[in-house]
């Protein structure tokens, strides 16, 4: 029997990470919504042999990451998830097919100690010396070619929006991509970038270790193409 998610959004639907940035596949196809929004999904990826969609796909439309990286399959990795979504299911097959995970993770990697470390400093000269350290941690991130990422789970979905306020039906793709790596194997790897920028003081040194600690804390990290 198939299930159908039908939510009422009282506001407007939020876009999946506003901070994740990539090249998308094709236009910007996210709905333009008022204050009354139905969402059902009306087909899906195993739809054609009878399937339901697993748990874990409803977790991600609804960008519940938490859920998902609670999964048995996903303890003791860290976790890359990558969500795409249009109006031509082709184009987004083609976008998973050729996605650059590791491109991607640097990316994101680089964005994370930015964002977590980047404001930290208050302009004392030691300040300043592990700011510019911290300037070329970032930098490594951005270039780091991390090996053995696996791709765990993808799936597809085919989502309608009925606009009850302006009278419209808009059918939209979402495809939901998951790729793992073991922490243990992640964090040696990541030591070894950051280990090419030498910490010549013991301030430094604090700043590589809260990093690289800070990064396989954090267990998951994702990028929307919209």
């Amino acid at each position: 029997m198939k299930k159908i998610l039908k939510v009422v959004l009282v506001l407007a639907v939020v876009a999946f990470f506003a901070s994740c940035v990539s090249t998308p596949v094709a236009e910007n196809t996210s709905p333009t919504v008022s204050k009354r929004v139905e969402r059902e999904m009306i087909d899906w990826k195993s739809a054609s042999i009878g399937g339901e969609i697993p748990e874990w796909v409803y977790a991600a439309a609804d960008n519940d990451l938490v859920t998902l990286s609670a999964l048995p399959q996903f303890k003791g990795k860290l976790i890359f998830f990558a969500e795409d979504q249009g109006k031509n299911l082709d184009l987004l097959k083609s976008w998973v097919k050729n996605f650059n995970v590791q491109a991607s993770l640097s990316r994101q990697l680089s964005n994370f100690v930015i964002a977590k470390f980047g404001g930290e400093q208050s302009g004392s000269k030691n300040e300043e010396d592990v700011q510019m350290y911290l300037n070329e941690l970032v930098s490594s991130c951005s270039k780091a070619e991390i090996n053995g990422l696996s791709k765990e789970l993808d799936y597809w979905v085919k989502t309608r929006y009925v606009d009850k306020d302006l009278d419209t039906i808009e059918d939209i793709y979402q495809y939901f991509v998951v790729y793992s790596i073991d922490k243990d194997d992640f964090r040696l790897q990541l030591d070894r970038v950051l280990g090419k920028i030498e910490a010549k003081t013991q301030a430094q040194k604090q700043m590589k270790e809260d990093v690289l600690n800070a990064v396989v804390d954090a267990s998951i990290f994702a990028e929307s193409a919209n």
